[in-house]
C-alpha cells in the first residue's frame, strides 16, 4: 500500500517598522486576495487571520531590511 505524501503550500509575509508610521505589510503568495485582505492589518490581526484559514505559523526571522521580520506560514494542500 503506497501513501501519497503531504503536500504543502505557502506564504511569506514581511513586516517593516516605521518610526511614526504605519507598519507595512507585503505577502509573498499566489493568492492576490491575500494581500488585499493583510494590507493595514496590524501584526497581531494578521497572525489571528493566518490562524483562522488554517495557516500554521513555522519561522520568524529577520528580514534583509532595517527593521523588518519575515513570517513563514504552511498549510495542507487541498
Amino acid at each position: 500500500m503506497s501513501h501519497a505524501s503531504q503536500q504543502w503550500e505557502y506564504v511569506v509575509i514581511q513586516e517593516t517598522i516605521f518610526p511614526l508610521r504605519p507598519l507595512r505589510i507585503t505577502v509573498e503568495s499566489e493568492d492576490q486576495a491575500l494581500t488585499n485582505i493583510l494590507q493595514g492589518k496590524s501584526v497581531v490581526e494578521t497572525l489571528n487571520y493566518m490562524g483562522s484559514q488554517g495557516w500554521e505559523l513555522v519561522h520568524v526571522g529577520p528580514g534583509l531590511e532595517k527593521n523588518t521580520q519575515v513570517f513563514y506560514f504552511k498549510r495542507p494542500l487541498p
